[in-house]
């Protein structure tokens, strides 16, 4: 089997992102609306630091992917 970035193009746009970047960015809001978690998405794409809410609320996480064309993102619950 190849390489996993073989399968999937999107894997070159993720920077390196470490456990202490995600719970720092857990404890945020989103950032387009204000609202607090739990359902909260942090944006994987390299010098990306949008965290936006997910569809439980107003879902910016996936206006923003969409937007932006960053189509990596994880939940930070």
């Amino acid at each position: 089997m190849g390489d996993a970035r073989d399968l999937c193009p999107h894997l070159d746009c993720i920077g390196e992102v470490t456990k202490e970047d995600l719970l720092l960015k857990s404890k945020g809001t989103c950032q387009s609306c204000g609202v607090a978690g739990p359902n909260l998405w942090a944006c994987l794409q390299v010098t990306c630091p949008y965290v936006g809410c997910g569809e439980s609320f107003a879902d910016h996480s996936s206006i923003h992917a969409q937007v932006k064309k960053h189509n990596l993102t994880v939940n930070l619950t």
